[in-house]
């Protein structure tokens, strides 16, 4: 049992994205005598790898009330309506060899979707959001259509942003609403020698007592990976990845693009996040099939200009069996990390978040054992989601390099996914057997998105369509044949 009611200050280590929103939301729901004391070292570079939101952060911004639009403006954001996946299939020579992934929109859309299936017509055009991309339309054309009431949208969007920019946008918020902020250097922890709980930090050589602990200390996993000897779960048979080379491009359309875009190279894939006045860019790789320099070459070639590497990022796919031991809860990179595909990391940390809160509040913060059990175990259900999902991406087929050879030939992939991929090849994806990835959590990926990618890769059919259709009944099918000429029309098929 772990009895938090006496509490008097809650203790976050790092004060990046993952650090800050947690402050964020402690400072919210704790009461105001409990001290929420937030530390880091200025000395230590924040890894700008993962500059852009899905879904969720959207609704954490208002869950927080922070404005959107003032969020924006101060952390040199744009709007992102989803990604976009070049080459994936065939080689990044292939200008039409690409296919979207954009965010859906709230209503069920199941029969939709098979049907657009069935019409071998990607599901990502339910939405607005291709057309409004490849006509690039302007950030303020775009808040316009967001912010009138009366326009009832087709689209959903998120944010891509500057990840520095955003931890001093959410510092300065912090500050406001009482978070107390001090920059030090952590050197250890000190633990009750009974029941092993940590009852002080010490930093700059001063022992800091605490009540709990939040450690989102990024790569460096100052806590659960090097004091409490957290158990680590790797997912480098199915996600090989292990480098990141990240630099900077300039815009080259006049409006920044609205979608992440995910090109794939020789050894892996490149990322393009566009900001306000640049685009975060960065070659993620397998580093046994090619080195930092060759990676840079191929970058450059491909571009046809020299980049400037920022740094070499090294990293192993997988995560923390136990992210919450004790009264030590690990965040975002602290707790585990795959490759920057489909922006899973600040997504993981708020899923992390919300349900960790949950369970303090439903528990009056007396909270079990089991409770501790269940939130570790549906943290792992949502991260072999992660990796399940991400690593379909990589069920392509293409064998023309050394690499995708390997993937091709080499790549584990979960029985899970394996036993999920066969049913598709006879029905659509169900709900019900995505849950044994989301009981706890709000999963990241849905039908819609398992779908998406499914289909521009092959894995779903035509074919698997057939028996959903025909569960639809007559006037519903009639409502979808005409809703089917409407969107062939509209697309000029």
């Amino acid at each position: 049992m772990l009895d938090l009611r006496g509490m008097t200050r809650v203790a976050i280590l790092g004060g990046g994205t993952a650090g800050w929103l947690a402050a964020l939301y402690l400072r919210k729901a704790l009461q105001p005598h409990v001290e929420v004391l937030l530390i880091s070292a200025p000395e230590i570079p924040i890894v700008g790898v993962g500059e852009g939101g899905i879904l969720n952060f959207i609704t954490a911004l208002k869950q927080l009330d922070i404005p959107l639009f003032e969020f924006m403006s101060e952390t040199n954001a744009v709007h992102k309506l989803g990604f976009v996946y070049e080459g994936w299939r065939k080689n990044n020579k292939d200008p039409n060899d690409y296919f979207y992934h954009m965010f859906p929109i709230i209503e069920d859309t199941s029969p939709i979707v098979t049907m657009m299936v069935n019409h071998d017509i990607p599901v990502s055009y339910i939405t607005d959001s291709i057309q409004l991309r490849e006509k690039n339309i302007s950030q303020i054309e775009l808040t316009h259509m967001l912010t009138q009431q009366k326009l009832k949208n087709n689209f959903n969007s998120s944010f891509h942003f500057d990840t520095y920019k955003v931890g001093q946008y959410l510092r300065k918020i912090a500050l406001k609403r009482g978070v107390i902020h001090r920059e030090g250097l952590y050197k250890d922890i000190q633990r009750h020698t009974e029941n092993g709980l940590v009852t002080a930090l010490l930093v700059n050589d001063e022992c800091i007592p605490v009540d709990f602990v939040i450690d989102a200390s990024g790569f460096s996993r100052q806590i659960l990976g090097k004091k409490m000897m957290g158990e680590w779960q790797s997912f480098q048979e199915s996600l090989s990845l292990n480098t990141a080379i990240p630099f900077h491009l300039k815009h080259t359309q006049k409006n920044p693009d609205l979608v992440t875009r995910s090109t794939a190279m020789n050894a892996g894939w490149v990322w393009q996040i566009p900001l306000q006045e640049r685009i975060g860019a960065g070659y993620v790789y397998n580093s046994n099939f090619i080195s930092a320099e060759q990676a840079v070459d191929e970058v450059e070639q491909w571009l046809g200009h020299a980049i400037e590497p920022i740094r070499t990022i090294t990293f192993e796919a997988g995560f923390y069996k136990e992210i919450w031991k004790g009264n030590v809860l690990a965040i975002g990179l602290a707790s585990g990390f795959v490759e920057p595909l489909e922006a899973t990391s600040i997504g993981q940390t708020l899923q992390q978040l919300r349900l960790f809160m949950n369970i303090i509040f439903e528990c009056q913060a007396v909270v079990s054992k089991s409770s501790v059990d269940y939130f570790n175990k549906q943290n792992a259900n949502a991260w072999y989601e992660i990796r399940d999902f991400i690593a379909m991406h990589y069920d392509t087929g293409r064998e023309d390099t050394p690499f995708w050879k390997f993937v091709s030939k080499d790549l584990v992939f979960s029985s899970q996914y394996l036993s999920l991929k066969k049913c598709w090849q006879h029905r659509m994806p169900k709900d019900i057997e995505l849950m044994c990835y989301t009981m706890g959590f709000t999963s990241l990926f849905g039908r819609y998105s398992w779908i998406t990618i499914a289909q521009a890769l092959g894995i779903i059919k035509a074919d698997a369509t057939v028996a959903d259709l025909m569960a639809v009944p007559v006037e519903e099918q009639k409502e979808l044949i005409s809703f089917m000429q409407r969107l062939k029309k509209k697309l000029g098929k």
